[in-house]
């Protein structure tokens, strides 16, 4: 038998099956690392996916409409608004938003900000029945909207807050 193994591993052809055969695996393997390193500098990767984010903020929400203190409470009909509006974000646009740019306010509403810097924000206050925003871009107010309802104004207002973080 031991020459009969020695006899194969001299067999030119086997030894040409081994060899393609080990450098194919090897070239998978480089293929396989470069397309995983190609995926990390294509794709930007968050830490929470637009579901745990919608989730976060729905959360965040429901506390303040649970909470006891009255700057910060919000009613059943806020509530509603504010999650029919986190419902309708696009994923990038939600991507954007920090947790703690959203908060309650002593009036009873909610405010969403985006900032990209101190010159140029995006805020979005929601209220129980009506909802407005404003848009800065460098230091200076380009749109100031008020008292729209979010159901029948909401395009419109995906469209700005869209254009604004696209710039």
């Amino acid at each position: 038998m031991a020459l009969l193994t020695s006899f194969f591993a001299l067999n030119p052809e086997v030894e040409k099956f081994n060899f393609l055969h080990r450098n194919n695996i090897e070239m998978e393997n480089v293929y396989l690392e470069e397309e995983i390193l190609d995926l990390k500098h294509t794709y930007h990767f968050t830490e929470l996916t637009s579901n745990d984010k919608s989730d976060l903020l729905k959360s965040q929400i429901l506390d303040f409409f649970n909470s006891t203190d009255k700057n910060i409470k919000i009613s059943s009909e806020v509530l509603s608004q504010c999650y029919s509006f986190i419902e309708n974000l696009y994923p990038s646009i939600l991507e954007q938003l920090e947790i703690d740019e959203v908060y309650s306010t002593p009036y009873g509403t909610v405010i969403f900000d985006w900032e990209k810097d101190v010159d140029n924000a995006f805020s979005l206050e929601i209220g129980a029945k009506e909802f407005g925003y404003f848009i800065e871009i460098n230091g200076t107010d380009a749109k100031q909207v008020d008292s729209l309802i979010l159901d029948l104004s909401k395009n419109e207002l995906l469209q700005d807050l869209s254009s604004f973080l696209s710039v």
